[in-house]
């Protein structure tokens, strides 16, 4: 549940993130907290979300980042072959851990 947690606690708690990368997100009621696009455009310097083409999640995720782009909130988004496994998030968190800790 890590990628459905760090999109419900960082958009939650813009006040102590200002960068959030979720990996295959379960992603629950977050829509309530991305309702001030220019706020979290304001707050976010990255809201980073992935998930493989195969993994069950994937229209989920996809439909959560066509929400985003509807809204006006900057984001990232990586579709990628795989499923629900480590090793697409350990591609991941290749990418994105640089721009965690610029």
């Amino acid at each position: 549940m890590g990628g459905g947690q760090a999109l419900a606690i960082g958009l939650g708690h813009l006040d102590l993130f200002s960068r959030i990368a979720a990996f295959s997100s379960a992603v629950g009621d977050v829509k309530p907290l991305v309702q001030e696009p220019q706020r979290l455009n304001e707050r976010l310097a990255l809201l980073w979300v992935a998930c493989g083409t195969e993994d069950s999640l994937f229209p989920s995720n996809n439909q959560f980042v066509e929400f985003l782009t509807s809204i006006g909130v900057r984001h990232t988004f990586r579709a990628t072959e795989g499923t629900h496994i480590w090793r697409v998030w350990r591609r991941y968190l290749n990418e994105v851990a640089p721009l965690l800790f610029p």
